[in-house]
């Protein structure tokens, strides 16, 4: 059970922090859709890297493979979140709900 825990105290971390970096960059978000859509293709290419490199460090010692998970997956992590949060906003834009 600890795996579990471990990786949805991370999915929980990573959507805090997104949220937060959403919250602080402000006026520096992308500003254009197509700009926002990019983003989140980019997030999507970063996740699938990093989890190609966990395939590939797959088998080495516990610490060294936890401190892969956070020094290269958890940013990505946060990077899609981050973009999927910016992808909701153009949604919301687009549709005009975002004034009400």
């Amino acid at each position: 059970m600890k795996g579990n825990e471990f990786t949805l105290g991370m999915l929980l971390g990573a959507g805090l922090l997104a949220a937060w970096l959403d919250a602080r960059l402000g006026s520096a978000r992308p500003e254009s859709p197509m700009q926002r859509i990019v983003h989140a293709a980019l997030s999507v290419f970063a996740l699938f890297g990093a989890v190609g490199l966990l395939y590939l460090v797959h088998g080495v010692p516990q610490g060294l493979f936890i401190a892969t998970v956070l020094a290269v997956f958890f940013p990505a992590l946060v990077y899609a979140l981050l973009a999927g949060l910016w992808m909701l906003r153009a949604l919301s834009e687009l549709t005009g709900l975002a004034g009400r």
